[in-house]
């Protein structure tokens, strides 16, 4: 077969891609099969490291985004073509792997995009259901960024619905869920909060709320050792009239399809959330694709009228805050740089370079981490989680000095714990992997507290706490500082925003702008100038299919 060596060592492809690739061109020959083209089979690999980095398709009119660090026009090395056509003449002629879409084969070239064929299936399925949804008037989005009222709009569309039930007739079943147990949580008592604030009775509150908010996969049932992996689907609807799922910015194209699938046709579905947000850590970007054509709907489109952007910010933060993500968002780099720079109370630089400065921030972090431990001391539930929420450290990165494993190690350094000291009090622990029969998912965040003898974990808010004894625990990790892609969905009154040492292909837009509006009351951005400004031009540009897919069912 032919040596894809040189595209290996530049990180376009992986060993395991090449390694798939290779199956299933062996499997083919098998069968009579030729050998396929060079580049048919350098596509095949790069359609198979798509789920990898969050695309659904590769997309040939970008081809060159696909390099790496490869240099396409180096003298004496294999072609890499720029242009579709060469791509598409090479994978068209591989027809016992390659088909168009509606056949079966393992790889689907559809138009420009390459697809593996279950990423097209799930993509089509996304597409036909919005757009039948749409139709009906069975869906709607609700977007904005934080504070501006999401999760108040719900409350009062709620409200009505129920006040709207005339004598003898039922209420209607509401599901509210999110991607994460933490989000799930903050949507149950965010709801109540806002009923509350418009002075409805607390029967009525009871019935909205009668089950609580809870992860997407719980709602489906997901049981990953079973055949069929998700309870509910096609052939077995949820059994509810509404449903609502917030933070859908952080729903794949997989779990999207899953659930589009498994919600009756004739319930209402609700999808709520800020598309400026990180996406997905998994492939597709499926409320940044919907934002995208119900910005500009066609002419009797069915999209108009079932998108709702909200833009008024209502809550309380400082207007430097609300200024820096702003300019984040819309890609004004000198703007953001000048917010920073203005020195502002609620907005604070720190450039890793000026002497002091990172040193500085450690103390002060330092100083929360051992005020958590004070309070755990202390033993009031409610008191703990708030000091838990008052300031947080969020990283690009894991790794390195600068990332959550070198602040994680600075602070416990500030605090004196030795390296025997697994279960200290005030020690922030984050959930990395869901359990079922503790009630806990990944991303739960509590402290550890001492009780008695025991040491035991806060969980929860503080309206809700939950204890477990720590002896039960096992998939956590410590989150003196956590990743900015773990922290969506939560609020901090001081968030602590850490870029790298240098410009890095993750550290995007979205999540600069995802890190700066989990701030409520302070925002503290720690990188270079040249970082910032790279991170503010760097946008997310996921390849994917479905905001065609949606223009082309809405023209």
């Amino acid at each position: 077969m032919s040596d894809l060596s040189l595209e290996r060592a530049a990180g376009s492809i992986s060993r395991d891609d090449i390694a798939a690739a290779d199956m299933l061109v062996t499997m083919a020959r098998r069968d009579g099969a030729a050998e396929p083209e060079r580049l048919a089979r350098l596509g095949m690999c790069l359609a198979l490291r798509t789920v990898r980095d969050g695309h659904t398709c590769v997309d040939l009119d970008r081809i060159v985004e696909w390099s790496g660090d490869l240099d396409a026009t180096a003298p004496g090395r294999p072609p890499w073509p720029t242009a579709p056509g060469p791509w598409i003449r090479a994978l068209e002629a591989a027809r016992t792997l390659v088909g168009e879409p509606g056949t079966r084969r393992p790889f689907i070239l559809d138009g420009h995009r390459l697809y593996l064929a279950r990423s097209l299936d799930e993509e089509r399925s996304i597409a036909v259901s919005l757009r039948e949804r749409f139709a009906s008037r069975r869906v709607h989005i609700l977007l904005g960024g934080p504070g501006t009222g999401k999760t108040t709009t719900v409350a009062t569309d709620l409200v009505g619905r129920f006040q709207a039930i005339r004598p003898g007739e039922a209420d209607p079943r509401v599901a509210l869920a999110a991607p994460t147990g933490k989000a799930a949580s903050r949507m149950t008592e965010a709801v109540r909060m806002a009923c509350q604030r418009a002075e409805v009775s607390e029967e009525l509150i009871a019935r909205i709320l009668r089950e609580p908010a809870r992860t997407v996969h719980k709602l489906l049932g997901y049981h990953p050792g079973r055949r069929l992996q998700f309870e509910y689907h096609a052939g077995n609807r949820l059994p509810y009239d509404i449903v609502i799922i917030d933070e859908a910015s952080m729903l794949s194209s997989t779990l999207m399809h899953h659930l589009l699938a498994a919600v009756d046709p004739a319930a209402d579905i609700r999808l709520v959330g800020d598309p400026d947000q990180l996406a997905s850590v998994d492939a597709g970007t499926v409320l940044g694709d919907i934002a995208l054509v119900g910005g500009r709907p066609a002419p009797g489109s069915p999209l108009d009228g079932c998108i709702t952007t909200l833009e008024t910010v209502h809550r309380a933060e400082s207007k430097a805050i609300l200024d820096l993500a702003r300019a984040i968002k819309e890609g004004a780099a000198d703007e953001a740089l000048g917010i920073l720079r203005a020195g502002d109370a609620a907005v604070a630089w720190v450039d890793p370079g000026a002497s002091g400065r990172v040193d500085g921030l450690v103390e002060e972090v330092a100083a929360h981490a051992d005020a958590l431990r004070t309070a755990a001391h202390g033993g009031d539930s409610q008191a703990i989680l708030r000091a838990k929420a008052a300031l947080q450290v969020l990283c690009a990165h894991r790794e390195g000095p600068m990332g959550v494993s070198g602040w994680n190690a600075r602070i416990e350094k500030r605090l004196g714990v030795r390296p025997a000291d697994t279960w200290y009090a005030g020690r922030p622990v984050i959930v990395t992997r869901n359990s079922r029969a503790l009630g806990l998912s990944n991303g739960d965040v509590g402290v550890v507290v001492p009780a008695g003898p025991r040491m035991e974990a806060l969980f929860g808010i503080p309206e809700k706490p939950l204890r477990l004894p720590v002896s039960r625990l096992e998939d956590v990790d410590t989150v003196h500082a956590i990743t900015i892609h773990k922290s969506q969905g939560s609020e901090y009154g001081h968030a602590v925003v850490v870029l790298p040492e240098r410009p890095s292909r993750i550290v995007t837009r979205e999540l600069l702008y995802t890190g700066v509006t989990r701030a409520r009351a302070k925002v503290t951005v720690v990188g270079s100038e040249a970082v910032i400004r790279a991170a503010i031009e760097t946008r997310i540009r996921r390849a994917t299919g479905l905001a065609h897919r949606l223009n082309a069912a809405a023209g």
